[in-house]
Parts: C-alpha cells; structure tokens; sequence
C-alpha cells in the first residue's frame, strides 16, 4: 500500500513540474543561446537521507549532483534550488538549504550539499523534501523531467524504494526490517543505485559473507519468523 501511494505521487508530482515547467530537452536543444542546469537523476529516482547509518549524528550533509547544459563558462555561475512547499512534509527544523550553490568556472557538473537535521519525527515517520531548480541571471530551468529532486529524511526502517523486485530476484532476497537493518549496519549503505549492477553486486556479496561468517562462527543469523536470513545472489 506505502509503494502505491508513493508512486501516485510521484505520478501527480511528475504532472506537477511538466506544469509549472514548459523546458523540454528538445527546447534545449532548439534555443541554445541559453545555459540550463538540471539534477543528474531523474525526478522519479527519489532518494532516502536516513540517519540509521550514523546513530550519533544529528546533522548529514546530503549530496545533491547537477548538471549545466550549454557552454563552458570561464567564471563561476550561481544557481538556486528551492523548496515545493505543495509536496514537501518535513518542517523546516529537519533540512538547511543554502541561498545559492556555484558552478565553478570550467565546470558543467557540480554537486551541493543540503544540510539534514535529525529531530524525534524522523524517528516515528519519514518526512518528504522536494526541491526545485530555480531560474537564476546565469541559467534557465533544465529538462522537465530533472529539474526536481525528492528526498525522504527519515530515522526509520522501512522498506526503500529501491529494493524492488529485481532485488529481491537477483541480489538481497526477500525485504525485512532487520534485513534492512543489518545490511546499512554491514555495509554502511543506505541507498543502493539500481542503475550501478556491480556496486550491487559488492555490497550484496559483503553481506552474504558477513551472514557466512556469522554461520561459521555459531552465530547463524534469522529472521524474526525463524528462517535462516540468505541473500538471493549466487556470485561468489
């Protein structure tokens, strides 16, 4: 029901930003007196900020990549990036977003940083930060379709978006909180780039092993109905 819901939204916001943002990928190409910027990702490929990897943290810097489209510019430029307050849930407690980021001069790619803050909501209920490419004097709005980043803060384990089917066939098995949790404790990873097989691949064979060498050393490890917790990747 929770992945439904999520992709209703992504749905209804994807309608959103094609509203409030005409700059097609063809514009681009047609009206090339101008530059653009844009995120890397796309705005369906939301992301998790979580806070169980650092337990004594209570603020994270999160990296946000985006890219300029058009020319190299010999001196820095700004851009901006704001926040859509009609499909944001976190207050402002749990996130500091800076005025303006630089594009180094030389540069087409350049990644900021927003500042996530912990606060005890996060630990019963992930909040929502959606945040928009903003037109600035330097660059005009990029591709509709990456011109929007959604991150979920959240001090919480529930299943993330990433871990679909094709993970559950080819990589981690089926999806449990303390699956979930062992593994960002094993691996130190939270999100997993679906696009990326053999960072999937590495971090799915270090927690296969680790669940090995607990087997060998007596420790073998269950999950809470009692099975054998495995991993659905054969490599070795």
């Amino acid at each position: 029901m929770k992945r439904i819901k999520k992709i209703i939204y992504l749905l209804l916001f994807v309608g959103f930003i094609a509203a409030m943002n005409a700059c097609s990928k063809d514009e681009i190409m047609i009206y090339n007196d101008a530059d653009y910027v844009q995120f890397i990702n796309y705005v369906t490929d939301s992301s998790t900020c979580s806070f169980l990897a650092s337990p004594n943290t209570n603020e994270l810097e999160y990296p946000l990549v985006v890219e300029a489209i058009g020319s190299v510019s010999s001196s820095d430029r700004e851009y901006k990036l704001g926040v859509v307050p009609e499909y944001t849930t976190a207050p402002s407690a749990n996130y500091r977003l800076p005025d303006r980021f630089t594009m180094k001069a030389g540069k087409v790619i350049d990644t900021c940083y927003i500042t996530m803050i912990k606060t005890p909501q996060i630990s019963q209920q992930a909040v929502r930060l959606t945040l928009r490419v903003e037109e600035t004097s330097a660059f005009k709005v990029g591709q509709t379709n990456k011109s929007a980043a959604i991150i979920y803060i959240s001090n919480v384990i529930s299943q993330p978006a990433w871990w679909t089917t094709n993970i559950i066939n080819n990589f981690l098995g089926e999806y449990s909180d303390k699956k979930y949790k062992l593994f960002i404790e094993v691996t130190g990873i939270v999100d997993l780039d679906t696009n990326n097989v053999p960072e999937m691949r590495a971090y799915t064979l270090m927690f296969k092993n680790w669940l090995q060498m607990e087997k060998d050393a007596g420790r073998t490890v269950y999950e809470e109905d009692g099975r054998e917790m495995s991993v659905s990747f054969y490599g070795g």
